[in-house]
């Protein structure tokens, strides 16, 4: 969800040929240690950006690309899975790329590029949420509307907090109550609700007076159950995790208890299993409630690609799905989901860590920078 503030990836919570080094470089670079080739790197960016690398000029590679935003000396950019520089840093911030476009940061405010770094949609917004279904959720002085991948506000800023399109569909709050509109922009469900998540697998999870509540795209109420739920989450295979008094448990589309509240904390289910938590520990349930991987982690994110990362002690590693087992030796300050074949990592300070990227044997594709 969008708020009044936007925090890049420094500060938290698609791709071809990027560009190349000189030629007379790379069997430099083939022969050092990936720390030594940043360092390299680093002497070299300004020669790269003095070869043609401006802030308007290069070549768009196809809007397919998949680019990971990388810090190098305060200065963000983007690299392909392969790990070289396809976007040379010079941003103040940089945000994931969806849809062919990333959100950057110049001056304080925030546009988009291209995969080739172009500059596509001038920085101009206080926020610029991620593309989805074609639109992005943008913040200017008036308050939230939408632009398309050409850079046309296709819906008037006018709301006070806007989440991407899913599904045919986006929440917007307006005078503090949530409602949804249509990719034209008419509000097909009436601002009524104190909160709304997006719509996922036809429903929406919209907080009514009475508790939580699921509403088809159209906006009426198809899941409103005996007992009052506290807080719902999306669907995903058919169940929604929700949370009663009694703790967490599953929905299934009928609005029934597949899986009855008894969990500290339940997440969204992923290639099969979830992240639930039991006495303190996060484990992996199966969609029967049963555990897969008995409670042990003090952190655990959902699986993606076959990996979840999981938080043992003060560390983070990656547990492998096929074997349900600690998959790689490494392990770091913080983790994140894999996308694309690589995982976003950090080391160093948690105030301002060094960000890094590893492949699924946990080598480094990109070494942490900051």
């Amino acid at each position: 969800m969008l708020d009044g503030g936007h925090f890049p990836i420094q500060l938290m919570m698609r791709m071809t040929r990027p560009t190349s080094l000189p030629l007379r470089m790379e069997p430099v670079l083939r022969s050092l240690t990936r720390r030594a080739a940043r360092c390299l790197l680093l002497l070299a960016l300004p020669s790269l950006l003095f070869a043609g690398c401006d802030l308007l000029g290069g070549n768009d590679e196809p809007a397919a690309a998949r680019l990971y935003p990388v810090r190098i000396d305060g200065a963000w950019g983007y690299i392909g899975v392969s790990g070289r520089i396809a976007v040379v840093p010079r941003f103040e911030g940089a945000e994931d790329f969806s849809e062919g476009l990333g959100a950057v940061q110049i001056d304080g405010l925030w546009g988009y590029v291209g995969s080739g770094g172009n500059v596509r949609i001038p920085p101009q917004y206080r926020v610029a949420g991620p593309f989805s279904e074609g639109l992005a959720a943008v913040r200017g002085e008036a308050g939230y509307g939408y632009v398309d991948a050409g850079g046309t506000l296709v819906i008037d800023a006018q709301f006070d907090l806007a989440q991407p399109f899913s599904e045919g569909r986006a929440a917007v709050r307006i005078d503090g109550r949530w409602g949804f509109i249509d990719p034209g922009g008419a509000l097909v469900i009436e601002p009524r609700f104190s909160d709304a998540r997006s719509f996922s697998e036809g429903f929406a999870a919209v907080e009514s007076v009475d508790g939580w509540v699921y509403l088809d795209r159209d906006g009426a109420v198809v899941i409103d159950p005996s007992f009052t739920i506290e807080v719902a989450g999306d669907f995903v295979d058919g169940l929604a995790p929700f949370a009663t008094s009694d703790g967490w448990g599953y929905l299934d589309r009928d609005g029934g208890p597949a899986i009855a509240p008894r969990f500290e904390q339940a997440e969204p289910f992923a290639e099969g299993l979830a992240v639930a938590a039991e006495d303190g520990l996060f484990g992996f349930i199966d969609r029967s409630g049963a555990w897969a991987v008995t409670p042990q982690f003090r952190e655990a994110r959902p699986f993606s690609e076959g990996l979840a990362a999981v938080r043992l002690n003060a560390r983070w590693t990656f547990l492998d799905k096929a074997s349900l087992r600690i998959g790689m030796e490494r392990n770091f300050m913080r983790a994140e989901p894999f996308s694309g074949g690589i995982a976003r990592i950090f080391n160093g300070r948690e105030d301002d860590p060094d960000i890094g990227y590893i492949d699924r044997r946990g080598e480094y594709v990109w070494f942490p920078t900051k």
